[in-house]
């Protein structure tokens, strides 16, 4: 994916977060130490953004103003966003707000662990303009500005838990690429320390692609963009095409140095591009214990990577190149239909050519226990 290309994308969702009202109720709010609670509704239960967002009778409708409230607040704890169930039409939101060393938790507002709450699941639809979904991604985490000592990577601790998100074109982005430096005019390079250490559990993600909401390509429902120490478990990934075959859409697409990420447990049916694919340096990835049905692709896994050959065309925009992933694990999970794994190029102990190297010991993946 091209520098260019994701700075289109954030700054197209950038531009969707507008001030609402001259002076809402929120402005007024101190600022407070320790955990804090913010509070979601749809409008036909109260919602709405001049609220202050700090108790359940006074919710927002957006999570763009749940942003502004916490970086007024400033809080130094843990923070959690309660949802109540409804249908939420929303924009693309791009989130930088984080507290280091805690955690950002989105949740149905009668969550209380262990399971899925009574009252399915708050739903996010992409919005509709002349009968057509926009085309966005729903959430996009990239590293806050330079005051932030986030500023070049580390432990987000974003935690999203049973909601569902439908018609965008994608629906989480991890990207620890956006406003670094990610190539050096011939190799990517590792942009930062990463937006690291989420978790994405028990969401449904139905009907994503730009099948669905044209305006942009998708390359993953979930893509991680340098993105590291990620649990990604008990999802389900449902009706996940793009128009095009040939631009495929992939549910998870871990790329660019995106390392030590857990994927287990989730249902991936119907989509039209594999599964998992793994791309450039992202190691140490763990998928286990999954249910693969009518994935489309090659494999239920891909590990996929532009070498030296790869970027001696004259494609456009301009290629860089990339090195082969290693120490990823693909295990006893159950693939209803197709093909366990492929490796493009082929090769478990093919690097990618000088400098690209694999350790002593290592592969690009090894399998075991899977079932058809």
């Amino acid at each position: 994916m091209t520098g260019r290309r994701w700075s289109m994308l954030v700054s197209l969702a950038v531009a969707a977060i507008v001030g609402v009202g001259s002076a809402p109720a929120w402005a007024a709010a101190q600022p407070r130490t320790g955990n804090v609670t913010i509070y979601l509704a749809p409008a036909a239960k109260g919602g709405k953004d001049s609220n202050t967002g700090l108790t359940l009778s006074s919710p927002l409708l957006t999570l763009v103003r749940a942003q502004q409230v916490l970086t007024r607040l400033n809080p130094a704890g843990n923070v959690t966003i309660r949802i109540t169930q409804g249908t939420y039409v929303a924009g693309a939101i791009t989130w930088s707000f984080y507290v280091p060393g805690h955690t950002i938790s989105f949740m149905p507002v009668n969550y209380s662990g262990g399971g899925r709450p009574p009252g399915g699941d708050p739903v996010f639809v992409d919005p509709v303009s002349n009968g057509t979904h926009i085309g966005q991604t729903w959430f996009t985490a990239i590293l806050p500005p330079a005051s932030s000592p986030l500023h070049n990577g580390g432990n987000t601790g974003l935690r999203f838990y049973y909601l569902a998100v439908e018609d965008y074109t994608q629906g989480i982005s991890f990207n620890g690429q956006a406003g670094h430096t990610w190539n050096n005019g011939t190799f990517y390079v590792k942009p930062s320390a990463g937006v690291n250490g989420n978790a994405v559990s028990g969401m449904t993600f139905h009907d994503i692609g730009d099948l669905f909401a044209p305006a942009q390509t998708g390359y993953g429902v979930i893509l991680f963009t340098d993105s590291s120490n990620d649990v990604i478990a008990n999802n389900t990934f449902d009706h996940i095409y793009n128009g095009d075959d040939h631009d495929q859409l992939h549910p998870l697409y871990i790329t660019h140095f995106s390392s030590s990420n857990t994927v287990d447990k989730n249902l991936f049916e119907d989509t039209n591009g594999e599964a998992v694919k793994v791309r450039d340096r992202s190691n140490f990835n763990n998928v286990f214990d999954n249910t693969f049905n009518a994935t489309g692709g090659v494999a239920a896994y891909l590990d996929d990577f532009c070498d030296k050959q790869c970027v001696s065309g004259t494609s456009k925009p301009k290629k860089y190149r990339e090195c082969a992933s290693y120490g990823n694990r693909f295990a006893d999970n159950t693939i209803v239909t197709g093909t366990w794994s492929d490796l493009i190029p082929p090769g478990e102990t093919y690097a990618g050519g000088a400098p690209c190297s694999i350790p002593a010991g290592k592969v690009r993946l090894t399998t075991a226990g899977n079932k058809t």
